[in-house]
């Protein structure tokens, strides 16, 4: 069991109106809130137009869950983002985490694989 590596994703950067932001992982207490905010925009995503996907955003709350948990800035900075750009931000902070849901699943399944065949 020593030989086990847990994935601990870094943040990632990203520049917003010329300054350093940080896409953080979603943490553990987190997930269900941010799932819950980013569920309905990606359905949104394949049938909206743009206008109804911005006027959501902005109505659900969804843009304050996702970046308030998941990015470095403060709740000052984002109340002041323009609109397009607070949600090309979250997309982009969804994209980013799914990345590390992705490999922390391909990571899962190569410890279940090795447990597997050791125990044959």
């Amino acid at each position: 069991m020593s030989d086990l590596n847990i994935l601990f994703p870094k943040p990632v950067s990203v520049m917003v109106e010329g300054r350093l932001v940080l896409i953080k992982p979603v943490q553990l207490q987190d997930f269900e809130a941010f799932g819950a905010a980013a569920g309905p925009l990606l359905t949104l995503m394949a049938d909206a137009k743009p206008t109804e996907l911005y006027a959501y955003a902005a109505k659900s709350g969804a843009i304050g869950v996702i970046l308030g948990k998941c990015t470095s800035l403060s709740a000052w900075r984002r109340k002041r983002l323009p609109l397009a750009t607070a949600v090309e931000l979250m997309f982009q902070v969804i994209k980013v985490n799914s990345g590390f849901f992705d490999q922390a699943l391909v990571s899962a399944a190569k410890v279940l694989a090795g447990a597997q065949l050791s125990s044959r």
